[in-house]
């Protein structure tokens, strides 16, 4: 299986590693809408999934994960593929307990970017977006609820959204399908 290459982050020296929170990228979805894998899909010569995997790095989160089943990656394959992100993240919950905190992000919001991830994990008790239940910064200890949905495992939580800061919004797009993801290319 090809590794994502290593990337020398330019902020590192100036950011402090977060070696006790988990980076995961969400990457398990049949990608239906998109008709491709959106995990592949090429944003700026690199696989998507590559640049979110950057995205955390930047973040300052030195262990990162891909949550699903993506070809020539190592993954943390959903054990019950396909049942939805809430079913993923309690799923990696359970395969890698023991960090402090879990940065969960979906691999189909291309313009996000470490100022917004830092805000959530800058929240000792976790944090999301008010509207935005991914992405979703969560602190231990974690409540494993069966919510069908992120946004009720989150709730599970006891977690109270954020407000989104102003010029944040326009980072939140989700590319779903082919349409979007022009829009986020012609945008970005």
């Amino acid at each position: 299986m090809r590794k994502p290459k290593q990337i020398r982050n330019v902020a590192e020296a100036s950011m402090a590693k977060r070696p006790a929170i988990a980076g995961i990228v969400l990457a398990g979805g049949r990608s239906s809408r998109m008709g491709k894998n959106k995990a592949l899909l090429d944003y700026h010569g690199k696989p998507l999934l590559e640049h979110m995997i950057e995205i955390l790095q930047e973040s300052g989160i030195e262990d990162v994960f891909i949550s699903g089943s993506v070809e020539g990656y190592a993954c943390l394959e959903d054990r019950q593929p396909y049942a939805g992100p809430a079913c993923a993240i309690r799923h990696v919950l359970k395969q890698k307990p023991g960090y402090k905190g879990y940065l969960f992000v979906p691999v189909d919001m291309p313009h996000l970017n470490s100022a917004v991830l830092q805000e959530l994990i800058s929240k000792p008790e976790g944090g999301y977006f008010i509207g935005w239940p991914l992405p979703v910064f969560l602190t231990s200890p974690i409540t494993m609820s069966e919510a069908a949905s992120v946004q009720e495992f989150i709730d599970a939580q006891g977690i109270y959204p954020m407000e989104i800061p102003g010029t944040f919004e326009k980072f939140l797009m989700n590319a779903n399908t082919p349409q979007q993801w022009e829009e986020a290319l012609a945008t970005s």
